[in-house]
């Protein structure tokens, strides 16, 4: 069962990883009725992705790996877990945007993007993606048993 676990995990980070640079790639172009949609779709992954990751992560931590005591006096755990953290925090605006797209998607309208929009959307995307150098940081730490 700690195995499968393991790679539920994995696989749910690397699904969140791809479905960043998913949107990253598309907020770069202009914006289409097959984008929007995409977009819309791609962040709901993204989201689904992350509530994996914790769920699978919090049965790991408590359950199959090496307990909660090693984990929560663990300086690189908790580099991975703040830099987590931030980068869930910054995923809000975009899919704050991608949501309010949902009418005018449903009514097959073009949705609005003005360009100051989607540079921010993109930079929030590539501090994301920055933000999971942190994560994947904290993973290698603790893999090879440092603590910081």
């Amino acid at each position: 069962m700690n195995i499968l676990v393991a790679l539920l995990h994995h696989i749910a980070a690397f699904t969140l990883v791809g479905t960043l640079l998913t949107e990253l790639v598309l907020i770069r172009q202009p914006l289409t009725m097959s984008s929007a949609k995409s977009l819309r779709l791609i962040d709901s992954i993204y989201g689904l992705s992350a509530m994996l990751i914790i769920m699978l992560g919090v049965l790991r931590v408590m359950y199959f790996e090496k307990g909660q005591d090693y984990y929560l006096h663990n300086h690189a755990f908790m580099l991975k877990m703040s830099a987590f953290i931030v980068v869930g925090l910054l995923s809000i605006y975009p899919t704050k945007v991608f949501l309010q797209w949902g009418k005018a998607v449903k009514q097959n309208q073009l949705p609005s993007l003005p360009e100051g929009q989607a540079r921010t959307i993109q930079r929030i995307l590539k501090l994301e993606l920055a933000g999971i150098f942190f994560i994947l940081a904290g993973a290698v730490l603790m893999a090879k048993g440092h603590t910081i």
